[in-house]
């Protein structure tokens, strides 16, 4: 059993953000990529945890006054957890998230299929592609982008 709880330092958050898998996949190619610094006075961030551990962290930021951008990262010897772990964010979304916030928005590099996949299990629908917009692998690739709002996602949880 997991569940969630806000960030209540910047060093939790990094910890998880800078685990040198989780950095490879998020961060875009840069040879002078310096680690990741968390902000939690702008940004939201919910730590997953199980039995006291975090195993993860999911990261929440405005894109504009309604919209929040959304990103998960779970150390990899616990991404089973990933369909609860997603299925408690979707419920802190529409039960705890401050109501100003009516949608969630997701980019994903589509060289990550896997993680296009856990996010539409979890009802976010395509809203297009971001072409050519992050470097991965030496390579410009494109970004799905998806959403879910607030009433949609009172019907998954």
């Amino acid at each position: 059993m997991i569940h969630l709880r806000a960030a209540e330092t910047a060093q939790e958050v990094e910890e998880i953000f800078n685990d040198p898998e989780l950095f490879g996949r998020i961060a875009e190619d840069n040879p002078e990529q310096k680690p990741f610094k968390a902000d939690i006075e702008s940004d939201r961030y919910m730590m997953i945890i199980k039995d006291d551990q975090t195993i993860g962290a999911w990261c929440l930021y405005p894109s504009n006054r309604s919209t929040l951008n959304i990103h998960c990262n779970i150390l990899v010897e616990y991404r089973h957890y990933g369909k609860e772990a997603g299925r408690l964010i979707l419920k802190w979304f529409v039960e705890e998230c401050p109501e100003m916030y009516q949608k969630l928005n997701a980019e994903i590099p589509t060289t990550y299929p896997e993680v296009y996949h856990f996010t539409k299990h979890h009802g976010f629908t395509d809203e297009g592609i971001n072409r050519l917009s992050i470097r991965k692998q030496g390579q410009l690739v494109d970004q799905w982008r998806l959403g879910i709002t607030r009433d949609e996602a009172k019907f998954i949880v």
